[in-house]
């Protein structure tokens, strides 16, 4: 394939990766027949001979410890040999034959419970010696972790020492923690990355999936939200998880070690049921039962203090491992204090808040009507099975326990907050803008009150408003993306569209996988004639996420307007693979064909869209016009007349009248309108609809 020997003596066999930041190849040395080795060629950003200096030296050293790491531990890929040839750093690593995990996360297809608790131990192992030599990985995702074939252990490859200290380049977002992402790394960077994995396995996510996993975000904690009714896990190893990915890294596990002690507590849980049931059968047979029902019978009736003060002693560890984020612990304790005292409100309470956490919103709310039950007086049980209730689309229910707390607690923000989302979903606009603003009022430091009102203003063409409200966000938290996403998409619908891109630039600068700022920045771009800024954040998407449909609608209708028709139809072709009932595809589809003078393809597009929406207006007309070319008179006059009747009750007066005027033309045999095309004497009605995620 290539002559030339790296390094005089590794040739190559085959290129594996052609980057422009990074090229790696499988070779051979020649001097050793049939041995097989990687090596990556490091392109560093610099060709200062100061810079060059300093970065050789960084090389060598990072090198060096690696090299120490791969014979210290049997599962880490091993350094062989690093040089340097014309300027260029290059590493031989050791091939291992095998799959990587990622053949193993099929999607659709997760893997057993027993499977994700061996991956974590087998890793978080590793790790423990990878931390102790001050290294950090930096790159933990599927692809980097070989299943060997010889004996099926898994080996950790592909550390991101170097991608970072030499070509100063950052990928593997979908993984990566956001203090890694700001540089700001740190050891347990590499746990939140493990356990994105561990949750990709459980769930069966691939790689592209991911991105869409991280967005799904609780409204109030911002944590992942991962786990559904639908997937069977054990809870104990859930808070495990979720304690692996907390968003803030002071609220993650420190140490790998203490994940896996956790781990080994978990799968030893069995193991000591086992114990305690041999346990009382000894006990039994011995004929110790009655002595310990007279001995706790004694207990109950001569000193009743001790067990309040055990119950106690339980619901407040309860409440300390609530705080520390550990809920599947705090659910523990909360069960043993319920059971010495079944009347304790504030445990059903507590433990309720932490099902919650867990994203066991059914049980939450069921220890919620407990609370409420034992004391209905105490307002923070009706406020928690309000969010509850909102989290399961019961929304009349929860605005009626957010009014109960607010009765009992008039100071309750989150109570006011919390009922302005569950109101805003009814359609109560008033109500949820009166509750927000009061929620406001009462925390004026709660961004997500200005968001959300903010949101709810421009909804309410209050353009100006909603802008001061995404602007105290910003104020509040100058790194918050959501806010100038929405500012962003206020300030366009103000016709402001330079201020709109300079607003989802900002969010994108933030959140570099802005999948909603990419799409509405290239809109913009697109309205404004920019067409390769445009078609850059289409394809950029598309790099994210090759399944997000609303990039190939968008890319489509921005090919429309510059001509490229043939390339339009792909982009809505490649839309209707993923969503064959996407009505807005087969409409905008058929306009291209009709401009490629393929009536027959438009025809069948634009019934394919009535078929799926019998109330498409658009489609309607459009198929009169073709019809109309087609001389099918009364087909024609029926759909503009169809299409008429819907502008009408959609409120598009201009839509409505173009109709009218195309029926009057077929009813009276009228000779079309001068046009200056060939296919159409009315515009097609072509429309976009940006995605606005709120």
């Amino acid at each position: 394939m290539n002559s030339h020997l790296l390094d005089g003596h590794y040739r190559i066999l085959k290129v594996l990766n052609d980057g422009e930041k990074r090229k790696t190849y499988l070779v051979e040395d020649a001097n050793l027949p049939r041995s097989q080795f990687i090596v990556k060629q490091l392109c560093h950003p610099s060709s200062n001979p100061q810079s060059l200096t300093i970065l050789r030296r960084l090389f060598r050293s990072k090198a060096a410890t690696l090299e120490k790491l791969g014979h210290k531990h049997d599962q880490i890929q091993k350094l062989i040999a690093c040089f340097e040839e014309n300027e260029e750093f290059y590493i031989v690593q050791e091939f291992i034959p095998g799959n990587p995990l990622s053949d193993d996360i099929i999607q659709g297809q997760p893997l057993r419970e027993e499977q994700v608790i061996s991956l974590l131990s087998e890793i978080l192992e590793i790790l423990v010696l990878v931390h102790s030599y001050g290294v950090i990985h930096r790159d933990i995702k599927p692809a980097n972790i070989i299943r060997r074939e010889s004996d099926e252990k898994l080996v950790l490859v592909n550390f991101g020492t170097f991608n970072e200290a030499i070509t100063n380049t950052v990928d593997n977002l979908e993984y990566m923690p956001i203090e890694q992402v700001n540089g700001n790394l740190k050891y347990n960077s590499d746990i939140y990355a493990l356990g994105i994995v561990a949750i990709a396995a459980l769930k069966g996510l691939p790689t592209n999936e991911i991105f869409n996993l991280r967005s799904q975000k609780h409204q109030l904690t911002g944590e992942i939200v991962w786990r559904d009714k639908n997937l069977k896990v054990n809870r104990k190893l859930v808070a495990i998880i979720n304690r692996m990915v907390r968003l803030d890294y002071r609220k993650r596990y420190q140490y790998a070690t203490e994940v896996l002690d956790d781990l080994k507590r978990l799968t030893s849980v069995d193991d000591d049921q086992q114990k305690q049931h041999h346990k009382k059968l000894l006990l039994i047979l011995m004929g110790l039962a009655g002595c310990i029902t007279l001995v706790i019978g004694a207990w109950f009736l001569q000193s009743p203090k001790p067990v309040s003060d055990a119950e106690q002693k339980l619901y407040q560890e309860g409440v300390n491992k609530y705080d520390a984020g550990n809920y599947e612990g705090a659910v523990e304790d909360f069960n043993q204090a319920i059971k010495l005292d079944p009347q304790n409100a504030l445990a059903y309470n507590k433990r309720g808040n932490a099902y919650y956490r867990l994203g066991d919103y059914e049980q939450a709310q069921a220890d919620s009507s407990q609370a409420i039950l034992l004391n209905p007086q105490n307002a923070n049980a009706y406020f928690d099975r309000g969010f509850a209730f909102s989290e399961l689309g019961k929304y009349k229910e929860a605005i009626a326990d957010y009014t109960q707390a607010i009765k009992l607690n008039p100071k309750n923000a989150y109570a006011y907050y919390g009922r302005g989302l569950a109101l805003a979903q009814l359609k109560d606009n008033k109500g949820a803008m009166a509750d927000f603003s009061k929620a406001i009022a009462l925390k004026p430091q709660y961004t997500e009150t200005y968001l959300q009102r903010g949101i709810l203003r421009r909804r309410l063409k209050l353009i100006q408003a909603a802008i001061q409200d995404f602007d105290r966000v910003i104020k509040i938290n100058p790194s918050d993306a959501k806010a100038y996403y929405q500012r962003g998409l206020t300030q366009s619908i103000n016709k402001q569209k330079y201020i709109a891109i300079k607003d989802y630039t900002h969010a994108i600068s933030i959140n570099p996988k802005y999948i909603e700022a990419y799409l509405n920045r290239g809109d913009v771009y697109s309205d404004l004639g920019d067409k390769l800024e445009a078609t850059q954040d289409y394809n950029t998407i598309l790099q994210i996420d090759p399944k997000f449909i609303a990039a190939y609608t968008h890319r489509g209708i921005h090919r429309f307007s510059f001509g490229d028709y043939q390339g339009a139809i792909e982009d809505y072709t490649a839309a209707l693979k993923l969503d064959p009932n996407n009505v807005a595809a087969y409409n905008n589809r058929g306009n291209a064909y009709l401009e490629l003078g393929n009536k027959k393809a438009a025809n069948q597009d634009y019934s394919r869209a009535i078929a799926i929406n019998a109330n498409n207006a658009s489609a309607y007309y459009n198929r009169g016009v073709i019809r109309s070319k087609q001389k099918n008179q009364q087909g024609a006059i029926a759909d503009f007349q169809k299409a008429a009747k819907l502008f009408q009750q959609q409120g598009e007066q201009d839509s409505y009248q173009d109709a009218q005027r195309e029926i009057a033309i077929l009813q009276n045999n009228s000779p079309p309108a001068p046009t200056t095309g060939d296919e159409a004497r009315q515009p097609i009605h072509r429309r976009r609809f940006p995605i606005h995620r709120e």
